[in-house]
């Protein structure tokens, strides 16, 4: 609970002091700026918490290129069916401003920072740490609502939107507490948000982010399927997509070590010994 007390504190006030410091830049430099600012800290808090829990919030499981793989796969399939089931809705148009620029790389990096620190935080040091205490389902469940509540510190207030937030967490968090590490969880994470900011261009709707993106695709109409400013983050065409992509991995069996008998190893590996004196 102190941990999520001092992300939420942060998450109050870092975006006022990051706004503050990045004074009088636009564009996308604001936009890169302020991502440094607000999430690099995050990221360094949570490597610090996990070092001090002897978790190693950076672990990347087991398989990490096959998890790696299966990530990629599941954050860029959700988000296109997720675009299908728009389109179905006959709310997706297509805009004028996308194209090739140098700025997308400078966005791919940005969206990986900010991946990277959610998921450092959120799946590699608070789920392992809850999971200590009331294993791994009550975990995932746990961070995966925390995750989204703490979003609404950075301006999410949609009903649908974070119930969407949620469903994602989820997603991530059985990804991490399976193979036992983040590489998963923050491949799909990254898929996701890339797929849909600088590829699609959805994200922000309508237009395109600062960072550009390939092509330009609007969400018009329907709140509840995309023609929202928030566009298909609050939409039920996000959460049927995440619906789809979660449930089978859910029903999947599992065997092997995952994130919970990796975080009460290592629980055990800061406990002192009986055969040694302390």
């Amino acid at each position: 609970m102190t941990a999520l007390a001092a992300v939420a504190a942060w998450l109050w006030f870092g975006p006022r002091i990051a706004s503050e410091l990045a004074g009088t830049a636009t564009g996308a430099t604001s936009e890169a700026l302020f991502t440094v600012l607000v999430f690099g800290p995050l990221l360094a808090f949570a490597l610090a918490g996990a070092a001090l829990s002897g978790l190693p919030a950076w672990g990347l499981g087991q398989r990490p290129l096959h998890t790696s793989g299966q990530g990629l796969a599941l954050g860029l399939g959700g988000v296109l069916l997720a675009t299908g089931y728009a389109a179905l809705a006959g709310t997706l148009r297509h805009g004028t401003a996308g194209g090739i620029s140098l700025a997308l790389l400078a966005g791919v990096l940005v969206i990986a920072l900010q991946v990277a620190a959610e998921e450092t935080m959120f799946r590699g040091w608070l789920q392992p740490l809850l999971a200590r205490v009331v294993g791994t389902p009550l975990a995932v469940g746990g961070i995966a609502i925390a995750f989204a509540a703490l979003h609404v510190l950075a301006g999410t207030s949609d009903g649908v939107g974070l119930i969407n937030l949620m469903l994602g967490g989820v997603l991530f968090g059985v990804l991490a507490a399976r193979s036992g590490g983040i590489a998963g969880a923050f491949a799909a994470h990254f898929a996701w948000n890339a797929t849909e900011q600088l590829v699609l261009g959805l994200d922000p709707n309508p237009g395109v982010g600062s960072f550009g993106a390939l092509a330009d695709l609007d969400l018009v109409g329907s709140p509840r399927w995309g023609g929202s400013g928030e566009g298909l983050n609050a939409s039920w065409a996000m959460a049927i997509a995440l619906c789809v992509v979660l449930v089978p991995i859910l029903l999947w069996p599992f065997r092997g070590r995952g994130q919970d008998a990796a975080s009460m190893t290592a629980g055990r590996n800061l406990s002192p010994s009986p055969h040694r004196p302390t």
